[in-house]
């Protein structure tokens, strides 16, 4: 999918007014690939693309997001 529409996506499911302030971001670059994580106060965001075709808008690999909420099942370590 393109950038545009996956942050369309991620404002429908969670707008930026229910994120909270932003606490820290991640980025990190392998070759084509990129993964960043940005944190929020009430919410996580995780969204990888594949860059090595600038040209195509569809770059966008996946996207999650992980709430932070005591009801929310937290992921094994």
């Amino acid at each position: 999918m393109s950038s545009e529409a996956v942050a369309e996506i991620l404002e429908e499911v969670v707008p930026s007014r229910m994120r909270g302030e932003e606490t820290g971001k991640i980025v990190t670059a392998s070759g084509c690939n990129e993964f960043q994580i940005v944190e929020y106060e009430n919410v996580s965001i995780m969204r990888s693309t594949h860059n090595c075709l600038p040209l195509k808008p569809e770059r966008e690999i996946r996207a999650t997001i992980a709430f932070k909420r005591e009801i929310c099942p937290k992921q094994a370590k």
